[in-house]
C-alpha cells in the first residue's frame, strides 16, 4: 500500500468501496465511543445542573474538567507504553486502553446517575409515591419563583403545576428536623420554574460544595477516561490504515462523532420522558456496548514491537517520555516550525468565526426554531457530506491538495457570514441555510483531511503520543484566540468581523505553499513508516 490509489488509477467505485470494510466499521463505532463522554460532560450535564437550580457560576467552574482533553498530551506516554495487566495479553496495546478508558466513562456515567446536585433527602409514603424533603428556605425561593413565573402570562405556570396547591404545610422529620414535603414530581416541576437570577442565586445556598462534590468527581473521571480513550482511538487509527486512507478514517470517525452528538440528544429526550438518572443510565449502557464491540475488532500490529521498553526505570521513562520527541524533532528538523504555525493557523477560521454565529442570528432576530430546524437537519446532512467528500477527496487527488481545497471552501463559506451579516433580513431564512449549510460542509471536509495531515505526522511506534502533541498546537491556540472573538465583533462590527476570519485562511495558506513547494517528504506527510504502509 505504499503507493497512493491515486497512483493506481482506481475508479470512484473502488475508491468508494474503502467505506465498507471491517476497519471504517470499527472506526465508526469508535468515534461513536469517543464522542458520547464529551458530549455528555460539556452540554448535558450543564443542562441536568441548570434543572437543578444551579447558578451559573458554579457551573462555568464544571466546564474546567474538559481541561483534560487540551492536556491529555501529558499522560499519552502512559497510553503508548504501559501494558495493562490481563488485558493486554487478551487484547493487545491499543485495545486493552481503549476497553480501560470506555470501562471508566461507563462508571462515571453510572457514578453520575446515583447523585443528586439538588441535596434534597428522599422516601416513599405508604401509596409508594417518592417523596422529596427540602429545607423551608429552599421552599421559600421556590414559591418566590413560582410567583414571579404566575405572574409572567408567557410563562404557563399554571399549566405546568394544574391542580397544586401551594404553600404545603412542613413536616418533622425522624431527625427532628422541620422540612418541606412534596411528591418528587412536583418538586422538579418547581425546579423547572425558576427563571430569575437572583432566585438560582438563593438557591445556591442550598447546593453546597459537599452536594456537589460527587458530582465533580464524577465529572472528572467522566473527562479524564474520555480524554484517554481519544489518545487510545487516535493511536488505533493511525497503526490500524496507510497514510492515503488516514483520511477515509477521519470520515468514518467524525460520522461516529455525529452519531455520539445525536444520541446524546437522546439522552436529553429521555431525561424529559423520564429523568435525568436514566438519561446517565441509558448512555452509559450504551458506552458498555461499544466496549464489548472492540473484543470483536482487530488489534494493529504497528509500531508494537518497537513500543517495547528494556533497562532502568530511568531509561524506560526517558524512551517513554523523551523518544517520541526527539523522534518527531529529528524527522522534521528546523522544518517543525513551519508545520507548527501550519497546524495553529489552518482551523483558526473555523474556531474564531463560530464562536460568534450564534449571536449572530439572535441579532438578526432569526426564530430559534428555524436555526435549530436547519442546524439539526440541512445542516448535519451537510455536515456528513462534507466528511465523507473530503475523505474521497484526498484520496484521489492526494492530501495536501486537498488541504489547499478546505482552506478555499473555508475562505468563501466564512466569508458568506459577512454577506449574512450585511444583507440577510429575521424573514430570509433561505440565506441563513445557505451561510450554515456551506459553513457545514467546508466544517466536515477539514476535519477529514486536517486529521489525515497530522496524522501522517505520526510514527505508529509512538502514535499515541505525538498525535495527542501535534493535535494540542492547533486546539490551545485556536481555542485561546476564540475566546477573544466577541471582544473582536464588538470593536469592527459583524461584517468586517466575519471577513477578518475568513481571512485567517491566507497566512495557512501561504505555509501551506511552501510546505509543499519546499518542504522534505515528512513535513507534507509522505514519510514511508514502513510499518504503516504494509498494513491490510
Amino acid at each position: 500500500m505504499a503507493d497512493s490509489i491515486a497512483q493506481r488509477g482506481a475508479s470512484w467505485r473502488q475508491t468508494l468501496t474503502v467505506y465498507f470494510t471491517p476497519v471504517m466499521l470499527s472506526m465508526l463505532i469508535l468515534g461513536f465511543a469517543s464522542g458520547l463522554p464529551l458530549y455528555m460532560v460539556f452540554q448535558k450535564l450543564s443542562y441536568w445542573l441548570r434543572d437543578a437550580g444551579i447558578d451559573r457560576s458554579t457551573i462555568g467552574f464544571f466546564y474546567f474538567v474538559t481541561l483534560a482533553y487540551t492536556l491529555k498530551w501529558l499522560w499519552a506516554p502512559i497510553v503508548d507504553r504501559v501494558k495493562l495487566p490481563v488485558l493486554h495479553r487478551l487484547l493487545g496495546a491499543r485495545r486493552s486502553w481503549i476497553v480501560t478508558a470506555i470501562t471508566g466513562t461507563v462508571l462515571a456515567l453510572v457514578f453520575v446517575a446515583t447523585t443528586d446536585p439538588t441535596g434534597a433527602s428522599y422516601r416513599r409514603d405508604e401509596n409508594g409515591v417518592r417523596l422529596a424533603q427540602i429545607e423551608a428556605g429552599e421552599y421559600d425561593v421556590l414559591l418566590d419563583s413560582l410567583a414571579a413565573a404566575e405572574a409572567d402570562p408567557e410563562r404557563n405556570a399554571g399549566e405546568v403545576l394544574a391542580g397544586v396547591v401551594h404553600p404545603v404545610s412542613p413536616v418533622m422529620t425522624v431527625e427532628g428536623e422541620e422540612r418541606i414535603e412534596l411528591p418528587e414530581t412536583e418538586y422538579r416541576r418547581l425546579l423547572s420554574l425558576v427563571n430569575e437570577d437572583e432566585h438560582f442565586e438563593a438557591l445556591s445556598a442550598y447546593r453546597t460544595l459537599l452536594t456537589l462534590l460527587p458530582i465533580a468527581i464524577a465529572a472528572l473521571l467522566l473527562a479524564y477516561s474520555g480524554a484517554t480513550l481519544d489518545v487510545a482511538i487516535d493511536a488505533w487509527r493511525i497503526e490500524s490504515a496507510p497514510n492515503d486512507v488516514q483520511a477515509n478514517m477521519a470520515a468514518a470517525y467524525s460520522l461516529g462523532y455525529r452519531v455520539a452528538y445525536m444520541t446524546s440528544g437522546l439522552g436529553l429526550a429521555i431525561s424529559e420522558w423520564a429523568n435525568w438518572h436514566v438519561s446517565f443510565l441509558v448512555m452509559a449502557a450504551a458506552m458498555a456496548i461499544s466496549a464489548v464491540l472492540v473484543f470483536f475488532m482487530k488489534e494493529p500490529k504497528a509500531g508494537a514491537g518497537r513500543r517495547a521498553l528494556e533497562g532502568s526505570f530511568g531509561v524506560k521513562v526517558a524512551k517513554a517520555v523523551w523518544q517520541p520527541f526527539k523522534d518527531f524533532f529529528a524527522r522534521l528538523g528546523w522544518w517543525i516550525i513551519p508545520v507548527v504555525a501550519l497546524i495553529s493557523l489552518y482551523r483558526i477560521s473555523d474556531f474564531t468565526m463560530g464562536v460568534m454565529a450564534s449571536p449572530l442570528y439572535s441579532d438578526l432576530e432569526f426564530d430559534r426554531a428555524v436555526v435549530g430546524g436547519i442546524q439539526a437537519g440541512p445542516g448535519l446532512a451537510a455536515t456528513m457530506f462534507g466528511l465523507f467528500v473530503g475523505g474521497l477527496t484526498a484520496m484521489r487527488i492526494g492530501m495536501m491538495r486537498a488541504l489547499i481545497v478546505g482552506l478555499v471552501i473555508t475562505l468563501v463559506t466564512n466569508g458568506a457570514y459577512a454577506w449574512l451579516a450585511a444583507t440577510a433580513q429575521p424573514d430570509e431564512s433561505w440565506k441563513l441555510l445557505v451561510a450554515i449549510v456551506g459553513d457545514n460542509l467546508a466544517g466536515g471536509f477539514v476535519t477529514t483531511v486536517f486529521i489525515a495531515y497530522l496524522s501522517s505526522l505520526v510514527d505508529p511506534a509512538s502514535a499515541a503520543t505525538q498525535y495527542a502533541w501535534v493535535s494540542s498546537f492547533y486546539a490551545l491556540f485556536a481555542k485561546f484566540l476564540s475566546g477573544f472573538s466577541g471582544v473582536l465583533a464588538d470593536a469592527v462590527g459583524w461584517v468586517m468581523f466575519f471577513v477578518l476570519t475568513a481571512a485567517w485562511t491566507i497566512p495557512a495558506a501561504i505555509l501551506l505553499v511552501v510546505v509543499i513547494l519546499f518542504g522534505p517528504k515528512a513535513a507534507k506527510g509522505e514519510f514511508k513508516f514502513a510499518e504503516r504502509e504494509t498494513v491490510d
